[in-house]
């Protein structure tokens, strides 16, 4: 087991911060690096690497060290949406005779060098092994001032509401300088000393808000940082209490689908609808101001990817508070069987999700009609049905490249969806509902599962993270010559069979498990069969509309191509596995 040094307040201080990010910091240097390789080794194997790759590339290498330090920034407790319970986590060492200068500065200097040290060696990797210029001290820059930025936010104040309110303008001023440099790279992304001075403004003024208000914390003259348990703290609890309805007595189930409505389903409607109101809100600015349309189209694009995977979130309430994952203990003791309350949890969940996505689609849907603002008259009355039979070089010279992506996303939906049949369509929204629900069971059970086994769950996670670094590497030994193409799909085969025989193999243990131990009961056991039975027929009917044949396929492909069926009933077992395993320890 490691210990602390001893030899001084700071080399504890940077231990401390060293020991809870290393995890962290390794998974992050490797993300950075397989998902932006991937990308660029995907583009390489079918011809040269376009600027629009390498910028992709670029922004998902970027991306990945921009965040805060989760590790972190959950030890006060709190819940991911919420941005976790602001003030100072290393509050253990306000008796220590050590100045608030070094308690601040210490850990700030390693959490910021730690960001920036990390994204420069995944760019020079990137750069070895691709060849493309990924800059280095204007992106190491704008990290340092963000993270500085934020963690005054997060430190500074124990106010959940200052927090927000204080890490909005640097964060958006920084980001807002990061894209209008980004718009020239691969020619150049070089700043200027007046960007520089101002980053540097940025960092020194926010370092002194965080030394002040710490400060203040640690005299006791801010707000007590463990609330009473009558008050509310964050954004879910002030919402959980403005939409006030009485809880309903006459059913245990009515009372749990209030229960969780309230404590997270409202805070995932009020995040889709924060969102449909921004779309529409970008796409009237960007009219007058051409500037804002590149923003426009990037939020409209990454809208339901970003929803799709924040919003369904931890449906267990998984708590975390000082490195420690627990469960609460009102739900953890609930006198109900496991199955029902899983069961429950995730289709509140599920259906909040849906709503959300569903209110999000409809939104960037109306705002692409809003797109006629960007063009004149002319170009207005250019857009027909000949239109679409130009070829695509001639359609963005006569209404814009910007115009013309937004046009062609709205005509190709338009086609896609016009071209299914009725029972195609019952078919998607059955593909699409069952799909939530699998993912929202899925992030739930790693939740769970995360807090109880979290060291073998990191050990499986780092063994997924290593194969997908030497897919990519021998994919780019196979671009260059080194290696043998055969090899690689060799692998590839082998990497699909054994996931496939993998699931099946956990999903039957896990059926047989939940029989065995009686934390399945057979309405619900039924329930899951007839979920992956309908999801199977939809997901089959799907495939026949786009044109592939089951029957005439070799068993095998057939076989592959109808193994998302076990999906829902893969995670209809393994959620009430993992909560099991949470409340029975």
């Amino acid at each position: 087991m490691m210990r602390s040094p001893g030899f001084s307040p700071v080399s504890a201080l940077l231990w401390e911060n060293w020991r809870l990010t290393r995890r962290e910091g390794a998974q992050r240097f490797a993300q950075g690096i397989i998902v932006a390789g991937a990308v660029l080794a995907w583009s390489a194997a079918f011809g040269a690497i376009g600027t629009n790759t390498a910028r992709w590339a670029f922004f998902l290498v970027g991306m990945t060290y921009v965040p805060l330090w989760v590790s972190v920034a959950k030890l006060n407790g709190g819940r991911f949406m919420d941005g976790y319970r602001p003030g100072y986590p290393f509050y253990f060492l306000y008796t220590r005779p050590v100045p608030t200068f070094v308690l601040v500065g210490a850990p700030i200097a390693y959490l910021v060098a730690s960001a920036v040290a990390g994204y420069v060696a995944s760019a020079l990797v990137l750069r070895a092994a691709f060849g493309y210029p990924f800059p280095l001290l204007s992106v190491a820059a704008c990290i340092a001032a963000f993270h500085i930025a934020q963690w005054a936010a997060q430190w500074g104040t124990s106010n959940k509401v200052v927090q927000w309110l204080g890490s909005m303008p640097a964060g958006l001023g920084i980001m807002a300088l990061a894209f209008w440099r980004f718009r020239e790279w691969p020619a150049r992304f070089d700043f200027l000393i007046g960007d520089y001075a101002l980053l540097t403004l940025i960092g020194v003024a926010s370092f002194g808000l965080t030394v002040a208000g710490v400060a203040r914390q640690r005299r006791g003259d801010a707000r007590a940082f463990n609330p009473r348990t009558t008050t509310r703290d964050g954004f879910s609890d002030w919402l959980a209490g403005l939409v006030r309805f009485p809880c309903p007595t006459t059913s245990a189930t009515r009372a749990q689908v209030w229960f969780d409505l309230r404590s997270s389903g409202l805070l995932v409607l009020a995040i889709g609808a924060a969102l449909a109101m921004l779309l529409p809100l970008l796409f009237a600015v960007s009219g007058p101001i051409a500037a804002v349309r590149p923003y426009a189209i990037g939020v409209s694009a990454f809208a339901w990817p970003a929803a799709l995977l924040f919003l369904p979130g931890n449906a267990f309430g998984i708590r975390r508070r000082q490195g420690h994952a627990f469960a609460s203990t009102f739900e953890a003791t609930l006198p109900r069987k496991t199955a029902p309350l899983a069961g429950v949890k995730v289709l509140v969940r599920t259906a909040c999700v849906v709503a959300a996505l569903i209110v999000v689609g409809l939104s960037a849907w109306a705002s692409l009609s809003l797109v006629s603002g960007w063009m004149s008259a002319a170009q207005k009355m250019a857009i027909g049905p000949a239109f679409w039979e130009l070829p695509s070089s001639q359609r963005g010279a006569l209404v814009g490249p910007e115009a013309h992506g937004v046009l062609l996303l709205q005509h190709t939906i338009q086609q896609t969806f016009g071209a299914l049949a009725g029972s195609q369509l019952v078919a998607l929204a059955i593909v699409i509902a069952i799909g939530v629900a699998v993912l929202v069971a899925l992030r739930a059970a790693h939740a769970a599962l995360r807090a109880r086994y979290p060291r073998r769950l990191n050990i499986a996670t780092w063994m997924l993270l290593v194969h997908g670094l030497v897919l990519v590497l021998l994919a780019l030994a196979v671009r260059r010559g080194i290696a043998s193409a055969l090899a690689l799909d060799t692998i590839l085969r082998g990497t699909k069979w054994t996931v496939a025989a993998g699931t099946v193999f956990a999903t039957v243990y896990l059926f047989w498990s939940l029989l065995r131990e009686r934390l399945l009961p057979p309405r619900q056991a039924g329930v899951a069969l007839l979920a992956s039975a309908a999801f199977g027929a939809a997901w089959f009917t799907l495939l026949g509309a786009g044109g592939l044949h089951i029957a005439s396929m070799p068993a095998i492909d057939a076989a592959w191509m109808l193994s998302p069926a076990l999906l829902p009933l893969t995670a209809c077992v393994l959620a009430p596995w993992s909560l099991s395993r949470i409340r029975h320890t």
